[in-house]
């Protein structure tokens, strides 16, 4: 009896050393949580549905290693009290083995600790704080371009491109500030100032002071980092004031149909920043052809932010091996060194996705950090997106002296 019990521990002690929360012979469980109702469901919507449409393709091609993924979509409508509840529940009630491409950094900034002190894999945040990047964290893995990057390219390249009169407008909030703050200090260490540095409250649909105080200061290029549909009354009512000869240069999430959408005329000539290389016009994109196959349209830049994130999170359980394990999927995930990714480009030839081990550096957690410019352009067909720049990556020496 004492040597079948002994046995029996030993078996039980085996199977129990190579299980994995959330893991099983045949399903991996993760979760997201996105703004699926509320003021930006429009943005949580499509991207829950770029994730949806990514891991049904690998399920429908046989999964990774036999094991299909399941995708619970939490509803957090971007309130980062909800977000906290939802995420609680899917790592300890629901049991999933990560959490893959959540929305909204108030949400993300309120779950990173809890998640990294649980040592819940955290990849891809719909989000650009550098909170997510600085310091490094082992299992947070930001993909998108932080807002100190993103400040630190925009003004390198306005500068480049000749203008000496910068102003800066952003919202009010956390990564708007980040944004700032960086554009404002790639600035100083190029010995300008801007002409201007204005703050808007994140809720406001009147310009009238803000616009104002920029005709006084006479700006040749405005860097405006203000989210959707405030991006687009903010250029339409400077335009309205005469502020037609200015160039207008956007943060990255406003590289979308979208944009041009809702700002229609007042969109001509306008600028934003990219950092995915999908040519939305060709139907032979692998991209495209993956996310119509399930929901019939052509995805938006949102429903690609969704794609992207569940190719990294397949990428990294591919790498992990058929015994997959959070630790593992961490070890994998640090393999990735310039990486492209299999149907969606990120970056070019030079410029990847890299991740280290968090004790080689202040960069092992960056994600993208390369970017380039789109510039709407109006045609017989209404605005398009057409490419304006190289891609282009931060300058260590200026973005230093804003860390």
């Amino acid at each position: 009896m004492k040597k079948f019990l002994g046995m029996f521990l030993l078996v039980l002690f085996v199977v129990s050393s190579f299980a994995e929360v959330g893991v099983t012979d045949d399903k991996i469980l993760v979760g997201t949580f996105q703004a699926m109702s509320g003021p930006v469901a429009g943005i949580g919507r499509p991207m829950a549905q770029g994730m949806q449409a990514y891991f049904n393709y690998i399920n429908e091609n046989g999964g990774i290693y036999g094991r299909e993924i399941e995708l619970i979509v939490a509803d957090d409508q971007f309130n980062p009290a909800k977000t906290v509840v939802e995420v609680r529940r899917m790592v300890e009630q629901d049991g999933v083995f990560a959490i893959v491409g959540g929305l909204g950094t108030p949400g993300i900034l309120a779950v990173q600790d809890y998640l990294n002190n649980n040592k819940v894999p955290f990849v891809y945040q719909g989000g650009g704080s550098i909170e997510f990047s600085l310091p490094p964290k082992k299992y947070i893995f930001p993909v998108q371009p932080n807002y100190i990057v993103e400040g630190n390219i925009v003004i390198n390249y306005l500068v480049e491109q000749g203008h000496e009169r910068i102003a800066i407008v952003y919202r009010n909030a956390e990564d708007g500030q980040e944004f700032s703050e960086s554009a404002v200090g790639t600035l100083k260490s190029l010995g300008m100032e801007p002409v201007a540095n204005i703050a808007v409250d994140p809720f406001k649909s009147d310009f009238t002071p803000e616009v104002t105080r920029l005709l006084s200061a006479k700006p040749d290029a405005v860097a405006v980092m203000l989210f959707l549909p405030q991006s687009v009354g903010f250029v339409r009512q400077a335009k309205q004031y005469g502020m037609t000869d200015q160039r207008y240069l956007l943060t990255y999430s406003n590289a979308d149909e979208t944009y041009l959408q809702l700002a229609g005329e007042a969109g001509d000539g306008v600028e934003v920043m990219a950092w995915v290389a999908v040519d939305f016009t060709n139907p032979q994109e692998p991209a495209i052809q993956i996310y119509q196959k399930y929901y019939n349209q052509i995805p938006n830049a949102y429903a690609i932010a969704g794609m992207i994130a569940a190719e990294v999170f397949v990428e990294g359980v591919k790498r992990a091996g058929p015994d997959l394990t959070r630790e593992k999927l961490v070890e994998a995930l640090e393999t990735l060194d310039n990486w492209k990714g299999n149907y969606i480009t990120l970056g070019d030839e030079n410029h990847g996705l890299t991740y280290k081990p968090v004790s080689q550096g202040f960069d092992s957690r960056m994600g993208m950090t390369s970017m380039y410019v789109l510039k709407s352009v109006l045609t017989e067909y209404g605005l398009v997106w057409d490419f304006a720049s190289n891609w282009m990556n931060y300058s260590v020496e200026t973005l230093l002296d804003v860390l």
